[in-house]
């Protein structure tokens, strides 16, 4: 699946509308936080049922219309180990994402480990191995390599898929 490119505001106000209908949205943030008092913002990446989006946090002047669309009602938001993406939020429009559903404590309770990285869930849930070359990558370098392109695409490709076999194995055990 090929991704958007969010890296004005415009493009963001006319995405964040394009959001608004989804029954699910998943996404996840790259940030530094080393030598600063509160974690700089580089990446958000996006999935949807229809699309990826990489939206370019140090481009877009105002990321206030994602944080609103992501805190209003009536759609899922799927996150992995969120606390981060929860802290953004809150900063931004003093209200949670909606419908949170966080893999990484679903894991912990579903049995499988707590707590999990997303590259363990991914191969105890889907079995899948994506690369991890990524992991200490500089998210305020400009321009984006597309090996770091894809890692972050990565991080949320799978977000649906791995809810949904959790979704499915706590349903089961009576912890949904």
């Amino acid at each position: 699946m090929s991704h958007i490119n969010v890296t004005t505001d415009d493009q963001l106000h006319q995405y964040c509308k394009e959001l608004a209908p989804c029954e699910w949205i998943a996404f996840d943030t790259e940030f530094v936080s080393e030598r600063t008092y509160q974690p700089q913002l580089c990446l958000v990446q996006v999935a949807t049922a229809s699309e990826l989006a990489i939206i370019d946090a140090l481009a877009v002047e105002d990321m206030t219309p994602f944080w609103e669309a992501i805190a209003e009602p009536g759609h899922e938001t799927i996150v992995h180990a969120g606390r981060g993406e929860v802290v953004f939020c809150l900063r931004a429009v003093n209200r949670r994402p909606a419908g949170l559903f966080d893999v990484q404590l679903a894991a912990g309770l579903a049995g499988i480990e707590y707590p999990a990285s997303f590259r363990t869930l991914l191969g105890k849930v889907l079995g899948k191995t994506p690369g991890s070359e990524e992991t200490r990558t500089d998210w305020r370098r400009r321009p984006l390599s597309e090996r770091q392109i894809q890692y972050a695409l990565d991080d949320v490709r799978y977000l649906a898929k791995i809810r949904d076999a959790l979704r499915a194995r706590l349903d089961q055990l009576g912890r949904l």
